[in-house]
């Protein structure tokens, strides 16, 4: 998709939030002001994801490639995210996530998505990370297919929401560390319905361990495609600089 159309499509949006807004007036997710669901303030406070990180993992690294990724490559290609967790940015994805906040899903699209057409990975499909069937039905969306149906929306991809399915289990959030959140999604996901095409696009809110991502890669990989990337709106960094390698 053209810059011209992505912005006739951001246009369109922002005239329906604004009659929206009339009615029902929006508040930040962060500092509670009314006026935006995040106000120029705390936006100003999001930190961006950029380098230096890990060509792969998007981890913060003084290396191209972090020490992790040089030993063990991830199922997937490389992921991009575009704010560092944390701020305002976190409470975005709480917002969206524990809230039911889903009207912040388009503001967070749309970062995605710009910064997907800027990365140019060159891919055919956009598949959301799955929930659990209970889980989705409880929170009431799956905030992952959100996202993923906001960059679909702003870029033309195609959106593949059942090429991937989540069997039930215990949440990423309830694993202590690194090696228990890889354990827990070893064999949660399973190929779902229809082709994935060669180059896919895996989408979440948030990367932790990559635990998460390299799983549905793995599963994606196993149903035909190629290449695999991942885009998230944050990437939480557990480790510092200095010893992350």
């Amino acid at each position: 998709m053209t810059t011209a159309l992505v912005r006739q499509r951001s246009l369109a949006s922002r005239i329906w939030s604004h009659a929206v807004d009339a009615v029902f007036p929006p508040r930040c997710v962060s500092c509670r002001t009314f006026g935006r669901f995040i106000c120029d303030d705390c936006l100003a406070q999001m930190v961006r994801a950029e380098h230096p990180r890990c060509g792969v993992c998007w981890k913060l690294s003084a290396d191209s490639r972090c020490q992790h990724c040089r030993h063990e490559q991830p199922a997937f290609t490389a992921v991009r995210a575009v704010y560092a967790f944390g701020g305002p940015a976190r409470d975005l994805i709480h917002a969206l996530k524990y809230s039911g906040v889903s009207a912040v899903a388009p503001l967070m699209g749309e970062d995605m998505a710009g910064l997907l057409l800027h990365w140019a990975p060159g891919v055919s499909a956009i598949v959301p990370v799955p929930m659990a069937g209970l889980r989705q039905r409880r929170r009431g969306y799956n905030q992952s297919e959100l996202l993923a149906r906001e960059i679909g929306r702003f870029t033309a991809i195609p959106v593949a929401g059942r090429a991937i399915v989540r069997r039930a289990g215990p949440s990423q959030v309830e694993q202590p560390d690194e090696a228990a959140r890889r354990a827990n999604v070893k064999d949660a996901f399973a190929a779902g319905r229809g082709p994935v095409g060669d180059s896919v696009l895996l989408v979440d809110d948030t990367m932790t361990t990559g635990a998460t991502l390299d799983a549905c890669a793995r599963v994606l990989k196993s149903a035909g495609a190629e290449r695999v990337y991942g885009l998230t709106f944050a990437r939480e960094d557990l480790k510092a600089l200095a010893n992350g390698g």
